[in-house]
């Protein structure tokens, strides 16, 4: 006798005709599972290697630290970012405008002497491998009413990683507007009354900046200046103005090494001596020259 089946032929049938369909799903799913791995994978990769720019503020690479300032890996990569910055394409085009003749070009702290050198702090502190590694270039109006500013940024002056310290942006704004300022008062020593700015976008580490600077306003002892920050593209990144006073003691002060440490224009009346530290000649109240004693 054969025995029944406990399911109707009905849920039989369907059951039967159905295995060929979860076969097929299931070869569909693997395939979506294949493709949806092999996508991940290339994204990955790609992302490593090219990282947006979200993703780089968000989760950046570490660096390895720069290395020591006297090793001959450190004079490889000053030489190098040297001659990057000489050919820098932005550089290279300010040098060939139309009005090229009336700029000329300079480097702070180029002839400063190691004694003094080492107690400044872009010159001194600030100087080396990974962080300001080369001095600037300087390219000025001769009226000294403008002037644009090419620098190199490293690894080691951050505050966020990859992201330049926002207070080493305002240092290079801070030294670089005090420039043009302290040129246009009338003796060419200034202190910084007042100094304002907006942080636009973030500031990359391990790039070349451009600073630009111009005078706004001067009136006896006070000259007003602005400037900003943009990447090699002309990005802003950040921009500022500034009040700049020049002490009632100014007369007093050296202003051989204010000039020095500046970048002298090529055609200056009073030509700096590399090294100098006595201050500028006073007359004497009486009017009678003292001699030396």
């Amino acid at each position: 006798m054969t025995q029944k089946s406990r399911f109707p032929l009905g849920y039989r049938l369907s059951t039967s005709s159905s295995s060929p369909a979860n076969g097929r799903s299931l070869y569909r799913y693997l395939r979506l599972a294949s493709a949806a791995s092999g996508l991940a994978a290339a994204s990955y990769t790609f992302g490593s290697l090219y990282p947006p720019t979200l993703a780089t503020y968000i989760s950046p690479r570490m660096a390895p630290p720069p290395p020591h300032p006297e090793s001959d890996e450190a004079k490889a990569y000053t030489e190098a970012l040297e001659n990057a910055l000489q050919q820098l394409p932005v550089l290279e085009q300010h040098r060939k405008l139309p009005d090229a003749d009336d700029w000329y070009e300079t480097r702070p702290f180029a002839h400063l002497p190691e004694e003094r050198r080492v107690h400044s702090l872009t010159a001194g502190a600030l100087r080396g491998p990974g962080k300001l590694a080369v001095p600037p270039i300087v390219r000025a109006k001769k009226d000294e009413s403008e002037n644009v500013i090419f620098v190199h940024v490293g690894r080691s002056v951050c505050g966020h990683e990859g992201i330049v310290h926002g207070g080493l942006l305002a240092t290079l704004l801070d030294e670089s507007l005090g420039r043009i300022a302290l040129l246009n008062l009338p003796e060419k020593i200034g202190v910084t009354a007042n100094l304002n700015l907006n942080y636009r976008a973030p500031t990359r580490a391990d790039q070349f900046l451009v600073i630009k600077t111009h005078k706004v306003e001067q009136s006896g002892r006070k000259v007003t200046v602005a400037g900003r920050i943009e990447d090699v593209d002309g990005n802003l990144l950040v921009d500022a103005t500034a009040l700049f006073i020049q002490p009632k003691y100014a007369q007093l002060l050296n202003t051989k090494q204010i000039r020095e440490v500046l970048g002298e224009p090529p055609n200056s009346k009073e030509p700096i001596t590399e090294g100098a530290v006595a201050p500028i000649s006073m007359p004497p109240a009486n009017g009678v020259e003292s001699k030396e004693s």
